[in-house]
């Protein structure tokens, strides 16, 4: 079997892990006269993990997530996802390894306005294309069955994206996240727009309904570090740039783990 259809088979098949993220000798720079932004020796992190990841604005933190999202891809350094080789996928294998193995929500929620909440979700549905549902019903009944979850009113599946409240765009943009029983969740400053009652509640609901999933949540809010038991700092992360430490521990204050 040549390379290239060892990395199809890897978007197919459903497969035993237990590292969901391994990030080695990893550099990205958006030219090559351009100093690196990005300097990784090793991050890794375990099936299961939920990991809070802070820093400042203009950090690398959303340059880290297009990465991690196949968007980018590494100057340097190498990604797997899964046990997968996934930075050496193509552009194509790479959003087909996306849409099935990884949910995404952005801090802007990227939903299409002009598209009832079904039909957001559905296109997720439509793009995974990986078998989970037999017909339209299923994905229905599974899509109810989300909004249920993250107490949205059934009422709502048939509203443009457009019409909704911020928090309505917010829980949708996680149902849409999940429908397809992502391994892994990367959520991006989810946070910003909600008061401290509000973000306390969208917490509790995110905690319980991506119990399954390892997830990376990121924020320049520090006091949401509170609701993680893993956390790290981009510095950290970014040992030669800045910090000597290369990757992510329970308590920011002591010296860096290997292992998250």
């Amino acid at each position: 079997m040549d390379l290239s259809e060892q990395k199809q088979r890897v978007q197919h098949r459903e497969v035993e892990f237990t590292t969901a993220i391994e990030v080695t000798n990893l550099q990205f720079a958006y030219s090559k006269k351009s100093k690196p932004i990005l300097d990784i020796k090793k991050w890794q992190i375990s099936k299961g993990e939920h990991i809070f990841l802070s820093g400042p604005s203009g950090s690398g933190k959303s340059t880290l997530l297009n990465l991690l999202c196949g968007t980018l891809t590494p100057s340097k350094g190498k990604i797997s996802l899964l046990e997968q080789p996934f930075s050496s996928l193509s552009n194509r294998q790479r959003d087909t390894f996306r849409a099935r193995n990884i949910g995404v929500v952005f801090q802007q929620f990227n939903l299409i306005p002009y598209l009832s909440v079904a039909q957001n979700i559905n296109a997720a549905v439509y793009f995974a294309n990986k078998g989970n549902f037999k017909n339209t019903k299923e994905v229905t009944a599974a899509t109810y069955q989300m909004l249920n979850r993250l107490q949205l009113s059934d009422s709502l599946l048939h509203a443009k994206a457009d019409a909704l409240s911020i928090g309505q765009q917010q829980r949708v943009a996680i149902a849409r996240a999940l429908i397809n029983d992502p391994q892994l969740l990367i959520i991006d400053e989810p946070t910003s727009a909600l008061d401290t009652d509000a973000r306390d509640s969208f917490m509790s609901l995110l905690k319980d309904v991506a119990a399954d999933s390892t997830m990376i949540f990121v924020s320049h809010d520090e006091a949401m570090k509170s609701y993680f038991e893993h956390h790290c700092s981009i510095s950290q992360l970014n040992g030669s740039l800045g910090n000597s430490a290369s990757s992510s521990s329970k308590d920011t204050t002591n010296p860096m783990q290997e292992r998250v």
